[in-house]
């Protein structure tokens, strides 16, 4: 039993690697490839976080105008 549970199977050494097919190896990286993707990606992702924000934003101004405002003061 490997790392003592019960149902754990051992590893054999004996079986290949998946490393030993060329399909399963990592392809080379074109750079120009690489560095256009990398012009696009984290523009997509400071989009995705700044609608988030503005999303936030818009959430909390409704609750106030909606509940705070026509509550009045307290007190």
């Amino acid at each position: 039993m490997a790392c003592g549970l019960p149902w754990s199977e051992p590893v054999h050494s004996d079986e290949p690697s998946a490393a030993d097919s060329a399909s399963e190896v990592a392809d080379e990286v074109d750079e120009a490839a690489l560095a256009r993707v990398m012009r696009v990606v984290p523009l997509g992702a400071a989009v995705l976080a700044g609608s988030a924000v503005a999303l936030l934003v818009v959430g909390y101004l409704l609750i106030y105008i909606l509940v705070f405002i026509p509550r009045g003061t307290v007190g």
